[in-house]
């Protein structure tokens, strides 16, 4: 099958950040759901990507085969947790608000982060944060998607290693209306922080 650049960027895409939903892919790539389906049947029947449902109440999710991701320079994912899922479509959702609030940024999934730390030195520990906002000046800022209350104490070490990346100026905390309270409290005088509201930020 002959592919377009399109369905390449596609399939970057969507290995980028594991999985996504149909919806989210027609929002990237400023196109129809009807056109979209229609784009991602054809990368399905090609065997470049795989349609799986993870939750019955939801629409199906799109995920790179192990063919599809011979056009990207990551590797496709194993399996995919109820947990992960919904933590997931919130980060895609976060992105694409931020694309286009930031067009002039670049992002860095946290599978990227992932594969560069690995590569970087093994044995390496410590906290990944769901994405990098990389801006033209050079600014970093870490994105932190948090939709389940954490004990106070691993929020705070998640804000102690960032605050201990000098790489990065900034965290921007992403918080569903359970976690907000908690989050906020954490970061208390921490002025490199800024907690949002998630639902307010996506309406």
């Amino acid at each position: 099958m002959q592919l377009t650049e399109r369905d390449i960027e596609i399939i970057k895409f969507i290995n980028e950040f594991g999985f996504c939903e149909l919806d989210q892919l027609g929002k990237r790539f400023a196109l129809k759901r009807s056109w979209m389906y229609e784009i991602m049947k054809k990368l399905v029947d090609a065997g470049l990507v795989h349609h799986k449902h993870i939750l019955n109440s939801r629409h199906g999710i799109y995920l790179a085969s192990r063919k599809g991701a011979e056009y990207t320079d990551l590797p496709p994912i194993d399996r995919i947790t109820v947990g992960q899922y919904e933590h997931n479509i919130s980060i895609i959702k976060v992105y694409i608000k931020l694309r286009q609030l930031y067009p002039d940024a670049f992002w860095i999934s946290e599978r990227r982060l992932k594969q560069d730390k690995f590569y970087d030195g093994v044995g390496k520990v410590g906290h990944i944060s769901d994405g990098i906002l990389l801006f033209p000046d050079e600014k970093r800022v870490a994105i932190e998607v948090e939709m389940s209350v954490k004990g106070k104490h691993r929020i705070e070490k998640i804000l102690r290693e960032l605050g201990s990346d000098f790489s990065i100026k900034e965290v921007w905390y992403f918080c569903s209306k359970h976690v907000i309270k908690a989050v906020t409290s954490s970061a208390s005088g921490m002025q490199f922080v800024k907690v949002l509201s998630l639902e307010e930020f996506l309406l």
